[in-house]
């Protein structure tokens, strides 16, 4: 009865021990798994903010077209109205000088 009792103590110790280290294998493969989950979302995340930096630098490049476009046209418009205010200035100068001619024929005449 000892021998057997020694027996079915050494059979559950070991069937313990087999369980134990099972479970260590599990973990082990719970840990790898888990690693690889974990980089896989470090490198996605790394991933999405390279797509960010690129999406925003492709947004500066579009704004900075944008804003040269702009100066562009601004250039353009102040040159048309410096072109309208030289006319105007010329016009109104032509018409001065219109006056001031029939306003001396105006004077010669009354004068004769």
């Amino acid at each position: 009865m000892k021998n057997f009792l020694l027996g079915v103590s050494l059979f559950g110790n070991a069937a313990l021990a087999y369980l134990l280290l099972k479970d260590d294998d599990r973990v082990a493969d719970f840990k790898e798994k888990a690693n690889d989950v974990a980089g896989s979302g470090k490198s996605k995340a790394q991933e999405f903010v390279g797509y960010g930096k690129q999406k925003a630098a492709d947004l500066t490049e579009v704004g900075k077209g944008k804003a040269q476009e702009a100066k562009g046209k601004f250039a353009q418009l102040k040159g048309k109205a410096a072109a309208k205010k030289d006319d105007a200035e010329h016009s109104l100068d032509e018409q001065l000088a219109d006056l001031e001619e029939r306003a001396t024929e105006a004077n010669n005449g009354v004068a004769d």
